[in-house]
């Protein structure tokens, strides 16, 4: 099937860098098309450093620097960053109502997040939390009017109805956005998180672009994204 590209979408990731791995490609060819795009970022990276003197107040402004530069390139709005401790998100209450906050604020069509159900067992457990959390931010929090009200009485906000999520880092794939024009786009804003990786590393690289190959080796084109589509609009 092909999606529609909408007029609205919404990337909700636990750190800067998680939406270039996981849909900076797709989010490109939307822009392109006229998608308004935002990123809501719920940590900002503070413990992405294997060095044990990192000062984490400097390493979050650097991530949300790199965070800001590499969405200008990929035509994205805007991000917010919800400034939660790195390595210690937890889905509770408590954070679904942020998420429901910004989903009732930019009203995406197509919500991109982690898909929290993988059985891929090395993965972080601020993607698990993330990615379970906006599900359940999504469907049924987010269109209920009895859900976080506060939200409707005293900050003026309505409720709101994603048409689907597109879930990334998944290993059930069913859907794959052809992104043959905009992996070099992808690539050039992943070059804008130098704290976290080196695009000049040619097995990095060799990696990246094998990724992008299997997940359309099935498909028409050269290069995919995958992911796990979840429809919310019956």
């Amino acid at each position: 099937m092909n999606i529609e590209i909408p007029h609205s979408a919404l990337v909700v990731g636990a750190h800067p860098d998680d939406a270039e791995f996981g849909c900076a490609g797709t989010v490109a060819k939307w822009t392109r098309a006229g998608c308004e795009i935002h990123y809501l970022m719920l940590t900002s990276g503070d413990k992405g450093s294997e060095d044990p003197e990192a000062d984490l107040a400097e390493l979050r402004q650097i991530r949300e620097q790199e965070q800001l530069e590499a969405a200008k390139i990929l035509g994205v709005a805007g991000c917010t960053f919800l400034r939660l401790s790195d390595g210690e998100v937890v889905n509770n209450l408590e954070l679904r109502g942020l998420i429901v906050r910004e989903i009732r604020r930019f009203k995406p069509e197509v919500i991109f997040t982690w898909d929290p159900l993988t059985r891929l067992y090395r993965m972080h457990p601020d993607h698990r939390a993330c990615g379970q959390a906006t599900l359940d931010a999504a469907f049924p929090a987010a269109m209920m009017p009895h859900s976080y009200p506060e939200h409707l009485r005293k900050e003026g906000l309505s409720v709101h109805r994603t048409k689907r999520l597109l879930l990334f880092g998944t290993d059930d794939p069913d859907y794959v956005s052809d992104i043959s024009d905009t992996l070099e786009l992808k690539f050039e804003a992943m070059r804008k998180h130098p704290s976290q990786f080196s695009m000049d590393n040619p097995a990095f690289m060799e990696r990246m672009t094998k990724r992008a190959q299997d997940a359309a080796k099935e498909q028409s084109f050269e290069f995919g994204e995958s992911f796990k589509l979840v429809q919310l609009e019956m």
